[in-house]
């Protein structure tokens, strides 16, 4: 069995020349959502490159092909605009050694715009708590794959790039390692680099945004959906220029959507009607 193993979530991908552009040293499973469906796999020095290419579509169902397909005894979840600094598998090894206790590790990692590093997202090694855990990315996190698979956990598949939400697949898995009682904790070490040039779903703190949100918050906060839900919308007023009471309209309609899972094509509809 292996020790580490990469879970790629990418889209489009022809051949196996993205493991290059990432930089990693050790096996990896890249879940390529494309017009087409076949396995390729290469041996290479540091381990096995496997290509799952299926023509589904949507973030949470990539990231769960992947990780049913992995064996390793550690598994760090990757997005495919991601560049490892070196020495990669033995960090994260020693990481997880050095806290024996972790069943989930966040790393921090350097954001890249316009080719330079705007943003340093480092932590403290310290274990975390649900309240302050939910802004990480799923591009950053590492696990034991056993204490995964022993809970069932996988990434709901109506949150996240692709789906009907567009995001909130990463704070939902989180979630579900709490609710089943993982210890999760931040790392002080840094993974590498994250491009945020572009992204193929988020297009601004718009109107979707704020009733995709609502809907979320339905999922993470079943018992106080709707104070977390206006907490967010007046808080969040530097990142956009719709106003609050319209804000919280939006996602107090997201938090009833959510829950018949009505996406915000249907309810912008009913709206100019």
């Amino acid at each position: 069995m292996e020790s580490l193993q990469v879970l790629v979530a990418s889209m489009g991908q022809k051949d196996l020349s993205l493991a290059n552009k990432m930089n990693f040293d050790c096996s990896a499973i890249i879940a390529n959502q494309t017009d087409r469906c076949d396995y390729i796999s290469e041996r290479r020095e540091y381990g096995l490159v496997e290509m799952y290419s299926t023509d589904t579509r949507g973030v949470g169902t990539n990231r769960n092909i992947a990780l049913a397909a992995a064996d390793a005894e550690f598994i760090l979840f990757a997005d495919d605009d991601v560049c490892y600094y070196d020495g990669l598998k033995r960090n994260i090894l020693k990481a997880f050694s050095d806290e024996p206790r972790a069943d989930v590790l966040v790393f921090g990692v350097d954001i890249i715009r316009n080719g330079r590093i705007t943003e340093r997202r480092h932590y403290k090694n310290k274990r975390l708590h649900v309240w302050n855990s939910m802004r990480f990315g799923t591009y950053a996190i590492a696990a034991r794959r056993e204490a995964i698979e022993k809970n069932s956990i996988i990434f709901n598949t109506n949150f996240g790039g692709g789906c009907i939400y567009g995001s909130g697949e990463d704070s939902l898995f989180i979630k579900a390692c709490f609710d089943c009682g993982l210890r999760v904790f931040s790392s002080s070490y840094v993974l590498g680099t994250c491009s945020k040039d572009a992204s193929s779903w988020f297009t601004g703190c718009n109107e979707k945004y704020f009733f995709d949100r609502g809907a979320l918050m339905g999922y993470l906060f079943p018992k106080m959906p709707h104070l977390m839900a206006l907490y967010f919308a007046v808080n969040f007023k530097k990142e956009t220029d719709i106003r609050c009471k319209k804000r919280i309209s939006l996602m107090f309609a997201g938090l009833r959507a959510g829950k018949k899972l009505i996406p915000y094509s249907e309810y912008s509809t009913e709206e100019s009607t």
